[in-house]
């Protein structure tokens, strides 16, 4: 099977002459559609711009200003895939039907039996979890970020050159990673 999958059909329809499905031929089968499950297409809000890091994990550790670049690409990228990710919710519904099949006769947006309607409230779990995730990382990195500037601040001045130590950094993380401001 190709890794892209996109060029196949999104239903599959199969037409068969009349065959019986009992022996007296009464109820025949004429044929049968169902959804191509092998077709997989990402949506184009879900793929790294031309200026986006991506799922890039690379940078150069020589220096403090391509690693905050690269952190801060990052957490751009996660915030804005954090947002862009309601086409994966559309594509199931909406927001309301991530809650399965509700009352007699509902039916979940993987179809109204009751498996479906379990499976569709996990996908529901499962894109709220991964949504927020997603927002909490790109938080964590922005505060990475800004520890990583004050690391940089302090490193470039020459009193600090001569005076910081592996404590202060820890320190400077610590207080970033709090919330407060490190002097």
């Amino acid at each position: 099977m190709s890794g892209d999958r996109t060029d196949q059909p999104e239903r599959l329809e199969v037409d068969t002459p009349d065959l019986p499905l009992n022996p007296t031929g009464l109820v025949t089968l004429n044929g049968f559609e169902l959804d191509n499950v092998n077709r997989a297409q990402t949506p184009s809000d879900l793929v790294a711009g031309a200026d986006e890091a991506g799922v890039r994990t690379e940078w150069d550790a020589s220096s403090l200003d391509s690693a905050i670049r690269w952190l801060e690409a990052h957490a751009t990228y996660l915030n804005r895939l954090s947002y862009d990710m309601t086409d994966l919710q559309d594509l199931m519904g909406g927001q309301a039907a991530s809650g399965g099949a509700v009352g007699p006769g509902a039916k979940s947006p993987l179809g109204g039996f009751e498996w479906a309607g379990r499976l569709a409230q996990k996908h529901g779990s499962l894109y709220t979890g991964v949504e927020q995730g997603l927002r909490n990382l790109a938080r964590s990195l922005d505060e990475a970020v800004a520890a990583l500037r004050q690391v940089k601040e302090n490193y470039e001045t020459a009193e600090e050159v001569n005076r910081m130590t592996a404590i202060d950094m820890q320190r400077i993380f610590g207080d970033v990673a709090r919330g407060r401001a490190s002097q």
